[in-house]
């Protein structure tokens, strides 16, 4: 409705006997300003609450995403482990379990703001202080922390460097990295790197790497750079390392199995021939090959269980007189081979010359449960797990020549 009829009907007289006085252009001017003003309060009143409506509903899906009992160690965690044994290798695997889990515990703390940090008791149980967080430069996460253990023992460590694994988008683009071997080229891989030379360099080489999934890929990125480039070889756990390769373990004959990874070890060693790239070079592989990380793996794992074949084939190999070509496929990939000859560098972080592999072949009636427990990182602190466990030493199979 027109602002200046409505003024003008309100001072309408009430007889015909009133005269009729028009309304003053300054109050008209007034009210029409007061008007404005109110509109614009309407409006901006409207944008809060719109504003505020939305913060709450982003925090409120933040809320359930979160799920704290997961970082819970007091349910979650180790029940009888008790005081640590550091000669056990049982006590070993859960303590460095526990503290890759206390990474996970220190990014969700603050990822999801929580008043009541979550994280501490993962560590902190064990009797290590937390030395330092290592934040990735390219999302602000926590990738990865460096913990102190001050009791002075023998056969434990003076400082552990744990990484966590995929855990947000960031962490899948790194994932691809690994599948096409180039995640040597990564900022976590530099992060990674910088920090365990920098504690070596001031506290000495009784320090430990331990890492799950993506995480174990870094531990082992950064382990291989340290002996290529200082031969300092350091005590390694790896959890579930990612084996960028198709499920051939997933196959119940094991004559097929055999059968397809010896077309692929074939495939492998006509390709580096035609090519003319050779696999790693000899003082490389002889170093490496002093290198046996503990690697746990589960069977029913897609992303870790090839490593069972890969140490596997490599006796099958030599059994069946086929060593060379066994030698030749061990260390080498088809990506190693492509990348270098289209000019692309290339690092298969997965292989690895020798390894204490342990094996659970614990199961769930559960499909749903049994896939995230077998790529979980809880899975290696829990009782009654059913291990079986073989060492794989490069030189007991193969001649480094």
């Amino acid at each position: 409705m027109d602002l200046v009829y409505l003024l003008n009907t309100k001072l309408q007289p009430q007889n015909q006997e009133q005269s009729f006085r028009p309304i003053c252009p300054r109050v008209l001017t007034r009210a029409q300003q007061i008007l404005q003003q109110d509109r614009l309060n309407s409006q901006y009143i409207a944008e809060e609450w719109a504003a505020k409506k939305e913060a709450y509903t982003r925090q409120k899906i933040m809320m359930n995403k979160d799920k704290p009992e997961k970082d819970n160690f007091f349910a979650r965690g180790p029940k009888n482990l008790g005081q640590v044994n550091w000669d056990e290798q049982g006590h070993r695997r859960a303590v460095m379990a526990c503290l890759v889990q206390g990474v996970y515990a220190m990014e969700r703390d603050r990822k999801y703001k929580r008043q009541n940090a979550m994280a501490h008791p993962w560590w902190e149980s064990f009797g290590f202080v937390l030395h330092r967080k290592l934040i990735d430069v390219d999302d602000d996460s926590i990738m990865g922390a460096i913990y102190e253990y001050p009791p002075i023992m023998p056969s434990a460590p003076k400082h552990i460097i744990a990484f966590r694994g995929t855990h947000n988008l960031h962490d899948i683009k790194l994932d691809l990295k690994l599948i096409v071997h180039r995640f040597h080229r990564t900022s976590r891989h530099d992060i990674a790197s910088k920090a365990v030379c920098e504690i070596i360099d001031k506290k000495g080489t009784n320090v430990w790497l331990a890492g799950h999934s993506l995480g174990a890929s870094v531990a082992t990125s950064v382990a291989k750079r340290l002996i290529r480039e200082r031969g300092t070889y350091l005590e390694t756990y790896l959890f579930n390392p990612p084996y960028p390769s198709i499920p051939i373990e997933k196959i119940q004959s094991e004559r097929v199995k055999l059968m397809i990874r010896g077309a692929l070890c074939l495939g492998k060693a006509i390709l580096t021939k035609e090519l003319g790239k050779s696999c790693m070079d000899k003082e490389n592989l002889k170093a490496l090959s002093k290198w046996v990380p503990w690697v746990f793996v589960n069977i029913e794992d897609y992303i870790s269980m090839e490593y069972k074949g890969y140490f596997e084939n490599r006796k099958k190999m030599e059994n069946l007189g086929w060593g060379r070509i066994g030698r030749v496929s061990s260390t080498i990939s088809f990506g190693h081979i492509i990348q270098p000859a289209s000019g692309l560098d290339s690092d298969p972080t997965h292989l690895i010359p020798s390894a204490r592999l342990s094996v659970n072949s614990s199961k769930s009636n559960c499909p749903i449960e049994l896939s995230k427990l077998s790529h979980g990182i809880r899975q290696w602190w829990a009782d009654g797990l059913h291990l079986e466990a073989q060492e794989f030493l490069y030189q007991d199979i193969h001649q480094i020549e």
